[in-house]
């Protein structure tokens, strides 16, 4: 019956179009035809159901900045053929709309990282996420592949078929790939592609092996693009969110050393207590990933995140961690002084050894005194005395407020 036909119709209509994503409410329309038929009057009624839809298609990929690395596990496979897999893989996925910075480039930026590194040290920096972040950090990339050429095996037959013998030699490459988020370090996507084709020759002859396996490479690249592109496609693979700034509060202390407290009373009496003070260090340069960004003590802005803090001065052993900014992070930097600075650090502090406590100093000798306390803030150190404060209980002021 014509009615039936439609029905079927209609619901095979409607059962595909919720494979879309629907933007308006499905919309049925009955049309009533009659006509004798026998001396009979028949009815037939088409029922059309009208669904508007839309087809989902995936989003322009994302641009990406990829820092390549290209690594050999597969035995004896020269440099050259190396070097061909990642003109194949950069070429390919340059198509995905990715941006490729060299491996050459990436190793130099390892070496910086950790210095006297070999090249295999890059699987040190990707396995940890702390490294991978500050190696896609140095390099400005929003991810890095890793590409590995994990297998390149042979297998032969030899067929002897009326008196001709025909070696059937079967070549597999197997490449294996990894890419990780710049911004977190971990790992989005990885697969494992194998290409093999079959070459079949005269016993004594026999196909260059380098060409052989560029052929080979080249169509595992062209798998790698490919599967690529589904995870692209899938949503695993996307552009890393863009980093916040964070401003960082930056202090330094000496680790090594203090300032006794010496206080002059009212009659130029010396006073020295047996609490301490200690001491920053200032103008301490502040070096982010190897840039140097300002001093110390200070504040400064920086992209939050993992990143390489470093803080140095002349006279003092060089400071550095990896650290994770955060916006409003308050650092205490340690400093330890070399035996240059500390042997400065006495010269430039000599004239408090020589104090004796309850001893009455003349006018003239309270102004050096404080005439040399200023030169130390002069020289670049900090005493972290009461600050602003000049007049004490009991009339007594510290050498240090100033």
């Amino acid at each position: 019956m014509p009615t039936k036909l439609t029905s079927v119709l209609s619901l095979l209509l409607f059962s595909a179009s919720t494979l879309f994503a629907e933007t308006a409410a499905p919309a049925t329309t009955v049309q009533v035809k009659t006509h004798e038929e026998g001396g009979k009057t028949m009815t037939e009624r088409t029922i059309t159901t009208v669904v508007k839809e839309e087809v989902v298609k995936p989003a322009k990929p994302a641009d990406f900045t990829v820092a390549i690395f290209v690594a050999n596990r597969a035995g004896k496979v020269g440099e050259s053929e190396l070097g061909a897999l990642e003109d194949y893989i950069t070429a390919r996925v340059t198509e995905q709309n990715f941006h490729v910075i060299s491996s050459e480039t990436t190793l130099n930026a390892v070496g910086s990282m950790a210095p006297g590194a070999k090249e295999n040290a890059l699987d040190v920096q990707l396995s940890q996420s702390t490294s991978a972040v500050r190696l896609a950090q140095t390099l400005s990339a929003s991810h890095l592949l890793q590409v590995t050429l994990t297998g390149f095996d042979s297998n032969k037959k030899t067929i002897d078929a009326y008196g001709v013998k025909t070696v059937n030699d079967e070549r597999t490459v197997r490449v294996t790939y990894k890419i990780l988020d710049g911004t977190t370090g971990g790992s989005l996507a990885a697969d494992t592609v194998r290409v093999s084709k079959t070459y079949q020759n005269a016993t004594g002859l026999s196909e260059e092996r380098s060409s052989v396996l560029n052929d080979l490479l080249d169509e595992a690249a062209q798998k790698v693009a490919a599967s690529l592109k589904r995870q692209i496609d899938k949503g695993r693979i996307t552009a890393s969110a863009a980093q916040a700034t964070a401003t960082i509060t930056l202090t330094t202390e000496l680790t090594d050393v203090f300032v006794p407290d010496v206080r002059i009373g009212a009659e130029n009496t010396v006073n020295i207590s047996e609490s301490k003070f200690k001491v920053s260090a200032l103008a301490a340069t502040v070096e982010i990933d190897g840039i140097a960004v300002g001093t110390a003590p200070g504040t400064i802005e920086v992209k939050a995140g993992l990143h390489k803090l470093r803080v140095v001065r002349e006279g003092f052993k060089a400071w550095e961690r990896t650290v994770n900014f955060t916006n409003g992070q308050k650092l205490n930097v340690g400093l330890e002084m070399s035996d240059a600075g500390y042997a400065r650090w006495k010269d430039a502090t000599a004239f408090m050894n020589e104090l004796k406590n309850g001893a009455k100093l003349t006018d003239a000798q309270v102004k050096v005194l404080e005439g040399r306390a200023k030169m130390l803030e002069n020289s670049g150190y900090k005493v972290n005395s009461t600050q602003g404060v000049k007049t004490l209980v009991g009339g007594l002021h510290s050498l240090f407020d100033f």
